[in-house]
């Protein structure tokens, strides 16, 4: 990796921190040379960056005007957790049929760090977004990764809402542990409810924020999710 794609990738995360905190406001433009000013690098790096945030749907890049958050519509947000429902489903199922030992250590690591980082919303979601990209690579479905990673771009625009109240983030953590203990289990079949269920309480979170009917959307888009039921208390992640 040259220095010029590092310089990159760090401003690619530097922006979308920005996006998640809400420090990069809807419908203002914000130009390119501000931007690589502010992260302190030159315009290349940062033009590589705003180019993969827009081919994730993030920002808008206009010629002559710069780039500003897109906005996201209370269809699009349906769209996406339609899309997570069947792409992860399909993730869980091959993964539970062939994961090892190794791997159920990997994604149980990962979850223990996610419920260190319960205070810090910016490094629980870039947890959560690792725990589910590394299970589709475990998968061997490394396309699938990419456009599972490729609409995540959704999360980080709506932001923080999505998880700002800590006990949606102990949800989380549990939900996370009953897809691990699935897979541990080699069940395909109870990691595709896991999984579901975890989809769609947080769906119903994100649809919230949208001002969208969740019940009504949620049936229209994946009539088969399974019901959330409430959580039990022993949300242990160890």
């Amino acid at each position: 990796m040259t220095r010029a794609d590092t310089l990159s990738t760090q401003a690619y995360h530097s922006i979308r921190k920005a996006l998640f905190d809400g420090r990069l406001i809807k419908d203002v433009f914000y130009s390119e040379n501000s931007m690589a000013q502010a992260l302190g690098i030159s315009r290349t790096p940062a033009r590589e960056a705003l180019r993969q945030l827009e081919s994730e749907g993030l920002v808008e890049v206009l010629p002559q005007r710069g780039f500003r958050v897109r906005a996201l519509e209370p269809a699009e947000v349906t769209e996406f957790y339609a899309l997570r429902v069947m792409l992860e489903s399909y993730v869980v199922r091959t993964l539970a049929q062939n994961i090892d030992l190794t791997s159920i250590q990997q994604l149980s690591d990962i979850l223990i760090r996610q419920s260190h980082a319960v205070q810090d919303v910016a490094e629980f979601m870039t947890l959560d977004e690792d725990f589910h990209l590394t299970m589709a690579r475990m998968a061997g479905l490394q396309r699938t990764a990419r456009i599972v990673g490729s609409l995540r771009g959704v999360l980080w625009l709506m932001g923080a809402r999505v998880v700002d109240n800590p006990n949606r983030r102990t949800d989380v953590l549990y939900e996370h542990s009953q897809i691990l203990k699935a897979l541990d289990e080699r069940d395909p079949a109870a990691a595709e409810r896991a999984v579901m269920r975890h989809i769609n309480a947080t769906a119903r979170v994100a649809l919230d924020h949208v001002s969208v009917d969740p019940g009504a959307d949620l049936a229209f888009a994946w009539p088969n999710t399974v019901p959330v039921g409430p959580t039990p208390p022993d949300r242990q992640v160890t």
